[in-house]
């Protein structure tokens, strides 16, 4: 089957999603190939991604890189995405499948519901389905992000989160699942609600902590020598606000507000009892506990993440003093589990 196909957005991870589906095309063995028309706003990541192979052709004009394609990649910065979806909705062609790689999967069924092509009678003609690459363990700690920094195999091995909504047809879901595999990773369903707690916690804190970090920095005495102190380890924790621009980071935080919530209360609380632990000095006994029990999950953690391998469930080990009060509130909490998820 010859599919025609459309990645918006050529960033590291949509130039991967094009070099991974010619990478499938080009075994003996494949049973799909696929025309991939790519688009971007900007020219370069265009000319990249085609110099690359990763598309066949390119067309900044967002209508006209959709038309006649069957699988559509919308994969622009958060806060484009509304805008996206009500430029092309109405032009999509019936039964097409449009899988969605923006961060949050609720507000983005929203704005299909809203704007993609219906027919007389009001029935949508278009479908989306909300899927999340977790990369390949290799890329993991790469800070690269742009065309250039794409490969084939940046899916392999991890899993792709495939959240669609509960009335899309079964023919679409199931379109997504084929093409995950066919990018060499595995699906893992999961409620787009469950989704949004999660990248609450995986993205959008981590980017808020990082912006915070900075200003608190950037506010203090000492700023004329920090800032020119700074190596990768301080870097890397302002990463997003290299990666996302002010009104995407405003569109995340203001749309999974009650999510963030939870996780930056628990944090702050966190934090409170790692400040009593370093300022209580005497033997160090909370200071050290804490730090032992950190290593130890950290080490077993990126022990299963390396090799892709995960257990159904963990055991919270408790802490001595005020530490064991949370009772390991920040991760214990689960509304439901998917298929094949690990809480460790």
């Amino acid at each position: 089957m010859h599919v025609h196909v459309t990645i918006i957005g050529l960033n590291r991870v949509g130039t991967s999603v094009g070099l991974a589906l010619k990478r499938y095309q080009s075994q003996p063995t494949a049973q799909h190939s696929f025309t991939i028309i790519g688009s971007d706003n900007e020219n370069e990541p265009m000319k990249t991604a085609h110099k690359m192979g990763a598309i066949d052709n390119f067309q900044r004009d967002k209508l006209k890189a959709i038309e006649g394609a069957e699988l559509i990649f919308t994969n622009l910065p958060y806060g484009e995405t509304e805008g996206l979806f009500a430029r092309i909705g109405p032009a999509l062609k019936p039964g097409a499948v449009v899988l969605d790689l923006s961060l949050l999967k609720q507000p983005a069924l929203g704005w299909a519901n809203e704007f993609f092509v219906r027919n007389a009678q009001g029935n949508v003609l278009a479908y989306l389905v909300g899927i999340t690459p977790i990369l390949n363990a290799n890329a993991l700690y790469s800070g690269g992000i742009d065309a250039g920094d794409a490969r084939a195999d940046l899916f392999d091995g991890a899993d792709i989160l495939i959240a669609p909504d509960p009335q899309c047809p079964p023919e679409a879901v199931q379109l997504a699942e084929d093409v995950t595999r066919l990018l060499g990773a595995r699906p893992r369903f999961m409620d787009p609600a469950e989704h949004d707690g999660l990248i609450a916690a995986t993205e959008e804190l981590p980017a808020l902590l990082g912006a915070t970090l900075f200003y608190t920095l950037e506010q203090s005495d000492g700023w004329t020598e920090l800032r020119r102190m700074v190596n990768p380890t301080l870097a890397l924790a302002f990463q997003s606000l290299r990666t996302r621009t002010q009104a995407d980071a405003l569109a995340l935080l203001t749309h999974n507000r009650a999510n963030v919530l939870h996780h930056l209360d628990t944090l702050i609380a966190r934090l409170g009892e790692v400040r009593h632990a370093l300022a209580a000095g005497g033997d160090n006994a909370e200071l050290e506990a804490f730090l032992g029990l950190v290593y130890r999950a950290w080490q077993k953690w990126d022990a299963k993440r390396t090799s892709g391998s995960w257990d159904e469930g963990r055991s919270i080990e408790p802490l001595p003093g005020p530490f064991g009060a949370m009772g390991g509130m920040l991760f214990g909490r689960r509304t439901r589990k998917s298929d094949n998820e690990d809480a460790d």
